[in-house]
């Protein structure tokens, strides 16, 4: 009966996976720059067959491993180049990760906490609306966080042949990450791996075998890329790809500088509800209870280091986004389980601070979610409140709100009092169903009525252009920064040995007519030039085409 049990819980996450992430993925373009820009990198191996060396306009593209950009081109080969196939490998991982953190809550706490564990993880903001995207985080963490977990399992008897063949599979699942992002999968682990050595107290807890183990499967992993291609090709493409990685830790990089509390506000509140769930579990009480007490404060222990290592490390580097602190999710996630799990098991008291702060920021996001439909339907209300002239231009694209899209905040608004109600009832069980589905149909409703008319009004005129363009014997670039134009435009390797060249797009001689988009406030420039031909001006972008140059003529 157990088992039956245990599957019928498997089918149901697998069922609400495949229901939030699979559906409405090609419902948007893609979005700049991540998203474009790794999608560009799989087609353009699809298009030239280049599968060792990453590219970006057919030039070296040495900020990322291929191992995320064979994924998106295999899913490419099978549902052509879109942006459904882009984000399909992220859904897919969105539903692993569920399964995953459902199976090692079980197998730690018991069914109640897995299914907690992924209803956090299902039901938070930024951790669900992750595996909706095409960027190559999600698929990273997941190697990452199980690489920690073989680790965390071979902890409690070093030394015998099952926790060394652990560590082994945890350096198969590190060595993979390294493949996807880039060798800080080793660096945040051995960081986690030493932090959690000081705090036990330098006692033991990995065998030398197992650690000699977990490196070498982690190189023959690597070796799959890293060594193959310097093989290939000799070193400089690996090299400039470190030369990148270590210039991150250093510079901040493509405008994404940031104070050092960006991570902790991130977190904080892209995470809803389960970061203020969380938020207690951070110096949990040691449980009595026996060998499952102390394997569920072992983990626990990991689960914390492995936030404040990715929140501290991040948080001192140079260049930060959001994408970086995102394996934090699963460490978040976890915790507020435990909260969760605790409240209902009778171990830990729910405090009313807790629904209040729930309540007024849940309820200040619906409110927001409320009141946006209609703002966007009444931009005259806030265009004259706006300074910068190209976000102005496009809020006066025509794009049609209505009235019942306030039904999404206004629903989420009253799940949330629901929820309150159930907690100040003590109706726990209730209380944490209804706030954690409620958000997940909240965020599916938003990303499938909001975004695709938020796209259009940002970056879809453009998008359009490109497209229309694809396949014809002319060149498409656009004057600011964007992956959309190589992306849209289908531009195929044998474009010519110049056409990344901007400049030589703009003023040399080329051989059939360029296309160019520029943003209206960067237009005047572009005006001026004689040799360009202005087509049309249109929300927020003006375009241009330049057509071949009559040949100079012969001086006889």
């Amino acid at each position: 009966m157990t088992k039956k049990k245990d599957f019928a819980y498997f089918l149901a996450i697998l069922a609400a996976g495949m229901f939030f992430f699979i559906p409405f993925l090609g419902r948007a373009h893609l979005f700049d720059w991540d998203e474009i820009n790794f999608a560009e990198a799989a087609r353009e191996m699809l298009a030239s067959g280049n599968f060792l060396q990453v590219q970006n306009n057919f030039q070296p593209f040495w900020e990322k491993p291929p191992l995320f950009f064979w994924m998106q081109a295999l899913s490419m080969s099978a549902f052509g180049i879109n942006e459904f196939a882009a984000r399909f490998v992220n859904a897919l991982c969105g539903i692993a990760t569920l399964l995953v953190v459902y199976g090692i809550g079980k197998r730690l706490f018991d069914r109640k906490f897995g299914l907690l564990w992924a209803g956090a993880f299902l039901g938070s903001f930024m951790p669900h609306l992750f595996f909706k995207s095409g960027i190559i985080d999600p698929v990273f963490n997941l190697f990452i966080f199980l690489g920690i977990y073989y680790i965390f399992k071979s902890e409690k008897s070093p030394d015998n042949k099952s926790s060394v063949a652990m560590l082994g599979l945890a350096g198969v699942f590190l060595g993979l990450a390294s493949l996807t992002k880039g060798p800080v999968a080793i660096l945040i682990t051995i960081l986690c791996a030493g932090v959690y050595w000081i705090l036990v107290r330098f006692r033991k807890y990995l065998s030398v075998r197992g650690v000699v183990l977990c490196a070498v499967a982690a190189a023959f992993v690597s070796f799959l890329w890293y060594g193959i291609e310097t093989l290939a090709h000799g070193p400089w493409f690996v090299t400039e790809f470190v030369k990148y990685q270590l210039r991150l830790f250093s510079t901040g990089d493509a405008g994404h500088g940031r104070p050092f509390w960006f991570h902790f506000v991130v977190l904080l509140f892209g995470c809803f509800p389960a970061s203020f769930l969380a938020i207690r579990s951070f110096l949990p009480s040691r449980q009595k209870g026996g060998a499952d007490a102390d394997v569920q404060t072992r983990f626990t222990r990991w689960m914390i280091v492995l936030f404040w290592v990715v929140l501290v490390l991040f948080s001192i580097v140079k260049t930060k986004t959001v994408l970086y602190s995102s394996l934090a999710y699963y460490p978040i996630t976890f915790l507020a389980a435990y909260h969760m799990h605790g409240v209902l098991t009778g171990k830990i008291q729910w405090n009313r601070w807790l629904t209040y702060s729930l309540a007024a920021f849940g309820l200040l996001v619906a409110a927001a979610i409320t009141v946006f439909p209609l703002v966007m339907m009444h931009t005259g209300w806030i265009i004259p409140l706006i300074q910068d002239f190209f976000a102005r231009e496009c809020l006066k694209n025509p794009v049609v709100w209505h009235f019942r899209e306030m039904l999404v905040g206004g629903g989420y608004g009253i799940a949330l009092v629901v929820t309150v109600i159930a907690l100040a009832k003590k109706r726990f069980a209730a209380g944490f169903a209804v706030l954690l589905v409620s958000t997940a149909l909240c965020l599916q409703a938003a990303m499938v009525l909001f975004v695709p008319k938020l796209e259009t009004i940002t970056d879809a005129g453009p998008i359009r252009f490109y497209a229309s363009l694809a396949g014809k014997d002319v060149y498409a670039r656009s004057l600011f920064k964007t992956y959309a134009d190589l992306f849209y435009f289908r531009k195929q390797p044998s474009a010519g040995p110049k056409s990344y060249d901007r400049e030589w797009l703009l003023t040399g001689p080329i051989d059939k007519p360029a296309y160019f988009v520029c943003r209206i406030d960067k237009a005047p420039g572009y005006r001026a030039m004689p040799q360009l031909r202005e087509l049309k001006e249109e929300y927020g972008y003006v375009y241009f085409v330049r057509d071949v140059p009559p040949p100079a003529s012969v001086v006889r």
